[in-house]
């Protein structure tokens, strides 16, 4: 039965007038979303006056979004995905970048909901971060949800904001005044599913306590709002005090004709004496503050510090080693996703059932695939030799890791070798008697 609009209007205000968590749960999710985006600079203006920041540069240093990427790993490569149905990827549409924006959001909100959605005749999927969960029985597990809808980007449309509901057994879009937009494909607005089509996404886990028991980074937002107004004072001491602080003596100054700047000449007069007066250098010491504040931080989400210097040569095993922390809590995070994707796919199934008659078969394999591991030239080398000894890996393997995009696959590789052969069949050995030299000297 379609619940009424109105009294739906009605309890969702009354909730949101009597829970002033979730007024504080959303207005976070909001701030971190600003960060990640770059769109910074309102919230540092609250820490200066008008009259300043109009004649500084206002610093918008984006660690919010370096971080949130940096640590979402699951997705950093697609993973392979087996189905019964071989026809089944070709109806996904966009699902590996959207899987991976998944995992960056779910990391910065801690919580968001994925929406398979049958477009164009494809499966297409939407995110969707501002949402309102109705309960009945189970107040962790949601009955039904509104979200609102995309806003089009034209000035000259006028349509009112729209809002979808979605619980088991019905669907509709409803306006700001609570008119439920007719539907000629779905007139009585009927759930086609039978189940909501979502599938939740939580940083680490269901909560236990309330359903919106769950924060953004916040602070990872707070330290880049630090930097951002340090960054803001730096500016201002370089704009205004690296040429030091003026004065100036003398009984015939004409004060109101005097102008400041670093191009600019003013005529003192008969006794007139102008002298600076050279402030310390803080633009050091903020950097330095920055760089402790960025460097707690980066620890705090399993990031070693050279994550905040920057990149520097180092061998594989020095890499690991740094990076093991946050190697051991992907770990967790692969677990956490494949569940997710498992619920995908039951969903994606039920979709394509309905809307074209598919049957999607099973999930027969999902492989995430390991960090590779950076290896100095030497170190490949070793590593190769060590693999094609025991018997692990033959040269076709070679080829096609060392250039996937030339050797796509064993065929075109063991053509390149056949080629070599050909080309050195009068030559008993290499150069340097070592296969892997005859596989990497290019082919005149």
């Amino acid at each position: 039965m379609i619940p009424n609009i109105g009294a739906l209007l009605v309890q969702q205000s009354k909730y949101d007038a009597q829970q002033n968590a979730k007024n504080q749960w959303r207005k976070r999710r909001l701030v971190a979303r600003d960060f990640y985006n770059g769109y910074t600079e309102s919230y540092t203006h609250k820490y200066f006056s008008k009259k300043l920041l109009s004649k500084i540069p206002v610093a918008n240093v984006n660690i919010t979004k370096r971080i949130i990427d940096r640590i979402s790993l699951v997705y950093m490569k697609p993973p392979k995905r087996e189905y019964s149905n071989e026809n089944f990827p070709t109806l996904l549409h966009g699902k590996e970048s959207k899987m991976q924006r998944a995992e960056r959001m779910t990391n910065l909100l801690e919580h968001i909901l994925i929406k398979p959605t049958w477009r164009n005749g494809v499966l297409d999927y939407d995110l969707i971060m501002d949402f309102e969960a109705m309960f009945g029985d189970d107040p962790l597990r949601p009955i039904g949800y509104t979200y609102p809808l995309s806003i089009k980007a034209s000035v000259m449309d006028d349509t009112p904001e729209l809002t979808a509901y979605w619980d088991e057994e019905n669907t509709f879009v409803f306006d700001a005044n609570g008119k439920i937009q007719d539907d000629p494909d779905n007139p009585d607005h009927i759930n086609p599913y039978g189940v909501l089509p979502f599938v939740e996404c939580f940083k680490n886990g269901r909560p236990e306590y309330s359903y919106i028991d769950t924060s953004p980074a916040m602070d990872i937002v707070a330290t880049n709002l630090e930097v951002n107004v340090s960054e803001c004072n730096s500016n201002a001491n370089t704009m205004f005090q690296s040429f030091g602080y003026m004065y100036v003596n003398g009984s015939q100054v004409e004060k109101d004709s005097l102008e400041v700047g670093q191009d600019k000449i003013s005529f003192l007069g008969i006794d007139g004496t102008m002298n600076i007066v050279s402030p310390p250098n803080t633009v050091d010491a903020l950097a330095s503050s920055i760089e402790h504040s960025y460097k707690l931080l980066a620890q705090n989400y399993h990031l070693n510090i050279s994550f905040v210097e920057g990149a520097v040569a180092q061998s594989g095993v020095a890499l690991k080693l740094r990076n093991q922390e946050l190697t051991d809590s992907r770990i967790y995070d692969v677990i956490r996703w494949r569940e997710v994707e498992h619920k995908m796919f039951e969903l994606e199934s039920i979709i394509l059932g309905v809307e074209a008659g598919i049957n999607g078969g099973e999930l027969l394999k999902l492989d995430y695939k390991e960090d590779e591991i950076i290896l100095s030239q030497q170190e490949q080398r070793e590593n190769w030799e060590w693999l094609l000894s025991h018997g692990l890996i033959d040269e076709n393997d070679i080829l096609m890791e060392m250039d996937p995009d030339r050797f796509p696959d064993r065929e075109t590789a063991q053509a390149y070798l056949d080629e070599r052969v050909a080309k050195t069949t009068e030559e008993e050995t290499t150069p340097n008697g070592s296969l892997l030299e005859a596989l990497t000297r290019p082919v005149e």
